[in-house]
Formats: C-alpha cells, sequence, structure tokens
C-alpha cells in the first residue's frame, strides 16, 4: 500500500464516501496511532465522528452478521500494513520538513530572562545567543546555545530536553543547569540540581549531579566540585567564584565586557576567590584582583579599554 493511503482514505471520509470496511479500518488506524504517538492521532471531533459513523453502521438491520465479521477480519488484516505507511511516511516528513528557529541575542554587559514555550527558564549571559526551534512543543525540546546559558528546565518526561553548544550535547535529566561554549575558551557544563548527560562529539563524558562541573578541551575534560551560587550568580549581574583560576576570571570579564587580556606574566598559578557585585565598574573588578594578588601580583593597563595587558 502506498505511503499517502491514510490520507485518501480520510479525504475520502471527509467526502462521505467511505464503505463501512474502510470506516473500520478508520477507527482501527486511529486507536492504534493514538497508542503509539498522541501527536499522529486525528483531531478531537474527527475521531468521534468516525466512532459515530462505525457505530451507526454496526447497527444497521440490512447488514449481515457473517459478512460484518468477515469485514472486520479484512480490516484487521490489512492495519498494520497500513500503520506502518503512514508511520513512515510521517518520519520521513518530518526529516525533510524545513523548521523555522527562533533566535534570542544578547549584547555587551546584558543578562536577558527567556521563558520558552513549555515554561522552562533560561537566562543569557552576555554576548549569547539562544536558539529553538518553531516546533519546540510538538517534538523533542531542543536549544541551541553560543555563548554563556543557565538553564531551569520544566520538567516533562515524554518530551527530552537537549541543548546543542559546539559539538557540546546536554541531554537534560534533571532541571538546574549552565552551559558555556565560547569560542577559543574551554567548554564547560555544570549543574546546581538534577543531572545531566554530557556528550561531546557524540562520545559521552558522563552524568553530572548537582554540584558538579565539567571543563573540557580538545585534549581531556577536567571533572570537579563546584556549588550552585558560583553556577548561577552571573544570572543576577554578579560574580561569585571560588578557588578558581585567574584564567577563569578574566575569561569572565571578557565575555561580560567585550575586552581582552594579554598576559606578560605567568598566571597559571594563581587562583582567586572572587565576589563582584553589579553595582561595580570593570575598574574597579580589576583593582580588587590586583590588591589581592600575591604571586604573582598583578598590575593592569590599558590604552584603548578593549585590550588589556596583565603585568
Amino acid at each position: 500500500m502506498e505511503k499517502n493511503a491514510i490520507y485518501q482514505l480520510i479525504a475520502k471520509y471527509r467526502a462521505g464516501k467511505c464503505s463501512v470496511e474502510e470506516v473500520v479500518l478508520l477507527m482501527a488506524w486511529m486507536d492504534k496511532m493514538h497508542a503509539a504517538t498522541p501527536s499522529a492521532a486525528l483531531p478531537p471531533e474527527m475521531q468521534e465522528s468516525v466512532k459515530q459513523t462505525l457505530l451507526k453502521h454496526i447497527h444497521a438491520d440490512n447488514v449481515k452478521p457473517l459478512y460484518k465479521w468477515k469485514r472486520w477480519v479484512a480490516a484487521a488484516a490489512i492495519l498494520p500494513v497500513l500503520a506502518f505507511s503512514y508511520w513512515q511516511y510521517q518520519q520521513a516528513s518530518r526529516k525533510t520538513e524545513t523548521l523555522a528557529w527562533n533566535k534570542i541575542s544578547t549584547g555587551l554587559r546584558e543578562v536577558k530572562k527567556v521563558q520558552l514555550p513549555d515554561g522552562s527558564l533560561v537566562w543569557l549571559n552576555a554576548a549569547s545567543t539562544l536558539e529553538y526551534a518553531s516546533n519546540f512543543n510538538q517534538h523533542d525540546r531542543s536549544v541551541k546555545v553560543y555563548g554563556q546559558a543557565y538553564f531551569d528546565v520544566h520538567q516533562d518526561s515524554r518530551h527530552p530536553f537537549l541543548v546543542e553548544a559546539g559539538q557540546l550535547r546536554v541531554d537534560v535529566l534533571g532541571t538546574a543547569f549552565s552551559v558555556t561554549s565560547i569560542t577559543g575558551q574551554p567548554a564547560r557544563v555544570a549543574v546546581a540540581t538534577g543531572k545531566v548527560q554530557v556528550t561531546d562529539n557524540k562520545q559521552v563524558l558522563g552524568v553530572l549531579h548537582a554540584t558538579e562541573q565539567l571543563l573540557i578541551t580538545p585534549e581531556k575534560a577536567i571533572y570537579s566540585k563546584t556549588d550552585s551560587t558560583t553556577i548561577s550568580s552571573w544570572t543576577t549581574g554578579e560574580i561569585v567564584l571560588s578557588d578558581v583560576s585567574l584564567q577563569q576570571v578574566l575569561w569572565e570579564l571578557e565575555n561580560y565586557y567585550g575586552i581582552q587580556f594579554h598576559s606578560e606574566t605567568d598566571i597559571s598559578r594563581c587562583r582567586l576567590n572572587i565576589n563582584f557585585s553589579k553595582a561595580m565598574t570593570l575598574q574597579n573588578k580589576l583593582d580588587i584582583i590586583s590588591k589581592i594578588s600575591i604571586s604573582p601580583k598583578l598590575h593592569f593597563h590599558t590604552t584603548d579599554h578593549k585590550n588589556y595587558s596583565i603585568q
């Protein structure tokens, strides 16, 4: 049977030209497809109409019981073929359809809160972009991230939530987490509550639980512990980092202000505890780093307020 047979049958029913066998077949297919994939079923009003038509034919006096039974058997015999043909057609259509994507971006020094159609909340950090398909509620819930985003996901066991960030894939098994994918920096995934599965270039790196994070470089993935405040502080305009490398602090400032740091000294062993409030200026933050840095002692210089040298 051709893949578009079900469409022909539906059109025939709408025109009032279905035979009893065809009505039986349509109802059986309708029930089967509704149980397997609810989204593929007919609209409720049409389901009810088909059932009423079928009942009318079943109780008709001029239909012989034996003949009626044979028609039911014939319908049941070809049902699997029709259902499978329609399922194949559905799958092919979904793969070939062109989806429209909604795109939300932030500028420098901007943090934006976004509510997705399913109720999930996303905070976009400065200079970041979030994309989600226009059919977000109809199929698997997938989004794309460029930059840094914090998610508080609405749980829906029937529709998985998936985040793509470059080669990273994050399958959400819980609720709140952060994803960072910025060119020139290691990718990062950190979980505040629940758990997520992290995949890099189709290789599963592992499952992260609350207060766990992964730093992913081309060479390796580095696991470490963190805390929920560190993961989400930037969503309110603050930066709270505990026992992190100076490089991590500088990356946070580069992303937020759109600046670049160039070091003339070795900063690889410098680690800091930082708590920057939203009211602080960039210069305030650099002054604090200069004061608390000990080995080495750091000083920042700039001529254009876009490039900063570290001495």
